[in-house]
């Protein structure tokens, strides 16, 4: 005879860059262990690898490369919450004396910064369409974080354009080869590049209101608690 199998719950939220209504399920110890080992490791790239691989499990109705890396914070919190437990306790330095104090976060309260306009306007007719670069992306966008390296910048750049227009004439980023949107870029003088770029490095962000009070000084923070690594301890 065959050994029962539980009934795992199924819950919906909505994806923050679009809006879209997805379908996930907690986690389980399969997937727990996969995050385990990539934490032991102490390697981001293996944790970021070992987040998306659990997304991927858990949720349906998208396809995990192509979120943002916002929207992937956003669910995956969303999914620990209902997975472990809505709450986690992190250490945080307090801003006056630099104590370690031990604090507890809602994580299932997690939000999503300011999610700007995807429409640049580059003159008085012609203009940008974006779109958020995806995980794939992300990769990229740390280079440029790094060490200001603008091959990785140019790269992020074109993948994130969705189409350009010009008056009535809409022109289909998948309707033109790279060289064509590489140049058209080239094409830019540095005010309306410098539009561009700040939409790049300047990407929402998931984040937690935190309001504490330093164990050791009594000095009250109201702070916000930004980036998955930071949710977690």
């Amino acid at each position: 005879m065959a050994l029962p199998k539980l009934n795992t719950p199924t819950y919906n939220l909505n994806i923050p860059s679009n809006g879209k209504e997805i379908n996930y399920r907690p986690y389980l110890v399969r997937e727990e262990k996969i995050l385990m080992i990539a934490m032991e490791s102490d390697n981001m790239i293996q944790v970021e690898n070992a987040l998306l691989e659990i997304i991927k499990s858990c949720v349906t109705g998208i396809d995990v490369n192509e979120l943002t890396r916002f929207d992937s914070e956003y669910v995956f919190s969303k999914l620990r919450a209902k997975s472990v437990g809505e709450t986690a306790k992190v250490a945080i330095k307090c801003e006056e004396c630099d104590h370690s104090n031990e604090v507890v976060v809602n994580i299932d309260s997690v939000s999503v910064t300011d999610i700007p306009s995807t429409k640049i306007e580059l003159s008085d007719t012609t203009g940008i369409i974006m779109k958020f670069p995806s995980m794939k992306d992300y990769k990229e966008i740390q280079k440029l974080k790094a060490d200001n390296n603008i091959d990785a910048l140019f790269n992020v750049i074109i993948s994130s354009i969705e189409s350009i227009y010009q008056g009535e004439d809409l022109f289909h980023a998948s309707s033109h080869t790279r060289t064509e949107l590489n140049d058209f870029v080239d094409s830019l003088n540095s005010a309306q590049f410098k539009l561009i770029q700040n939409f790049i490095t300047n990407m929402p962000q998931a984040y937690i209101n935190l309001n504490f009070k330093c164990e050791e000084c009594g000095h009250e923070h109201d702070t916000e608690l930004k980036g998955m690594a930071n949710f977690f301890g």
